[in-house]
């Protein structure tokens, strides 16, 4: 008879993977707890954290952040200009990956929406403060992020300096209780449907905590592969996750295959 799941070492064999032992252990505790509660089978409830997780941050991945970002400051150190050298290094990471070619576009869009904001939140990061040479930020600006991977947040501070920025990190789960730090911008950046896979109304939690004055979200339009379009409607997805938040939809545009969003508190 197959053994009923334990969340703790339903976590311990998750763990054990090389691709998952460096994330947040709270967001991986809180996965294995999900998968014991749904299965009844110890093998099917690692199975299914181990695609949680995948969905969530392995199907991303396309070598090691981390790795990439010290890598990109090494390469400024010695000579690299900074944005060859940040380009180069989002490949790293499929989300970004797919924004190299358009960062002039895609960044040039939120300075005319959100002009030169001081500080800024970026949530569930990946590699996206790469592109800070490209956002348009205001004097002694603070970049403060978040990932559950805890050694791209350990390795990302160090882009401060070359950067000319503040930044500062956390490893932590955005479904997890806790408040966020007050931004005059959030970035949300194809982490609304991401949260969505996790827990149904995540990304509508999520967006009725912050604080700040605007938030800009994306959604993609393609798979990863760009082998297939995706049939759900954007501005549905959005409507939705931001119903009864106190946000609205401000402004949209496209931009190669992913749709951005401008979010302003209607309260304000």
């Amino acid at each position: 008879m197959a053994r009923p799941p334990d969340p703790a070492a339903v976590f311990r064999q998750v763990a054990a993977a090389a691709k998952y032992a460096g994330l947040d252990e709270g967001f991986v505790h809180r996965i294995a707890a999900e998968a014991s509660a749904r299965f009844r089978d110890q093998n099917a409830a690692v199975k299914y954290a181990k695609r949680k997780l995948h969905q969530a941050v392995g199907a991303f991945e396309t070598g090691s952040p981390g790795n990439a970002v010290r890598a990109c400051i090494a390469a400024i150190e010695s000579g690299v200009p900074v944005r060859d050298a940040c380009r180069a290094a989002m490949c790293a990471h499929a989300s970004t990956a797919e924004r190299a070619a358009v960062l002039d576009p895609f960044y040039r869009q939120i300075e005319t929406w959100c002009g030169r904001p001081s500080t800024v939140a970026d949530l569930a990061c990946g590699l996206s403060p790469l592109a800070i040479p490209w956002l348009a930020m205001g004097p002694d600006a603070t970049y403060w992020c978040c990932d559950v991977d805890r050694d791209l947040t350990a390795a990302l501070p160090g882009l401060g300096e070359p950067l000319g920025v503040i930044v500062q990190t956390e490893a932590r789960d955005l479904i997890a209780p806790g408040r966020l730090p007050p931004a005059e911008l959030v970035l949300l950046l194809k982490t609304v449907t991401t949260l969505e896979l996790q827990r149904s109304g995540a990304a509508r939690e999520l967006l009725a905590g912050l604080d700040a004055t605007q938030v800009v979200a994306s959604l993609p339009r393609n798979s990863l592969s760009a082998r297939r379009r995706y049939a759900d409607d954007p501005v549905e997805t959005i409507r939705k996750a931001t119903a009864g938040t106190g946000y609205v939809v401000a402004d949209q545009a496209d931009l190669d295959g992913e749709a951005l969003f401008l979010l302003e508190r209607a309260d304000r």
